[in-house]
C-alpha cells in the first residue's frame, strides 16, 4: 500500500425535492423472482451517465463500454439491466426551489413517479442501455462510534487498501469507494453523476 494512496468515499449528486428527486433522476430496480432478470424502471429522457440506484452502482452501456476499456480495476463484472418501464418526464426546466407538487400530482411514495405513469415503449429504445456494476473487493475502514453531526471524511478512516483496486466496497460501511484515479476518471467520463469525499488513513 503506498503512503500517498488516496481513497474517496462515491455518491451520487444531491437532487432537488429529496426522496421525490432520486426517483426522477435515479429510478428503480427490480428482479424478477422466477428468472433473476434484473431490470430498471425510470424517467426519461434525461439520464445521468452513471449512478447509485438502492445501493446499486448502474452504468449506462456508452460509460460501461468506456470503464471496461480503462485501466481501471475492482468491478467483478456487469449485468444487463431490462428496461421494463420508462416514463418520459421532461423535468429538468422545472423550478427546483418550488414544491414538485406544482409539476405532479403525487399520491404515494416517490415511486410512483413512475409507478403512475405508462411505459413509453419509443422512448425506450430512444434511452441507453443500462448495466449494473458489481464490486467485491473490500475497503478495511475504521468507524468512530458517535458520528451522527460529523461529515464521512471525520469519521471513517481507510486500515487498509489494495493499491492494485480502484473500486471498493467498505467492509463496516455501505456504498462505494474509489481510488484517485477512478474518482478522476468518473469526474471526466460521467461529469456530475457523483461527489466525492476523502477518506483518510488512519495513523
Amino acid at each position: 500500500m503506498e503512503v500517498n494512496m488516496a481513497i474517496y468515499y462515491c455518491g451520487n449528486t444531491p437532487t432537488p425535492w429529496g426522496d421525490w428527486g432520486e426517483s426522477l433522476i435515479h429510478g428503480t430496480l427490480a428482479r424478477n423472482e422466477k428468472t433473476g432478470e434484473r431490470s430498471i424502471e425510470r424517467v426519461g429522457p434525461f439520464t445521468p451517465a452513471a449512478y447509485i440506484s438502492y445501493g446499486s452502482l448502474i452504468f449506462t452501456h456508452p460509460a460501461k463500454e468506456a470503464l471496461k476499456s480503462s485501466n481501471l480495476n475492482g468491478i467483478d463484472r456487469y449485468e444487463f439491466l431490462k428496461k421494463t418501464r420508462i416514463v418520459r418526464l421532461e423535468w429538468q426546466h422545472w423550478d427546483a426551489k418550488k414544491p414538485i407538487t406544482d409539476y405532479l400530482d403525487l399520491a404515494g411514495g416517490p415511486s410512483t413517479i413512475i409507478e403512475n405513469h405508462k411505459h413509453d415503449a419509443e422512448l425506450s429504445k430512444q434511452m441507453p442501455d443500462y448495466w449494473q456494476a458489481f464490486v467485491s473487493k473490500k475497503l478495511s475502514l475504521s468507524m468512530l462510534p458517535d458520528n451522527e453531526s460529523l461529515s464521512i471524511g471525520n469519521y471513517l478512516k481507510v486500515i487498509k487498501a489494495d493499491n492494485d483496486m480502484d473500486f471498493f466496497k467498505g467492509d463496516i460501511h455501505g456504498g462505494y469507494f474509489v481510488s484517485e484515479r477512478a474518482k478522476t476518471w468518473l469526474e471526466r467520463h460521467c461529469p456530475g453523476c457523483f461527489t466525492f469525499s476523502l477518506i483518510p488513513f488512519a495513523d
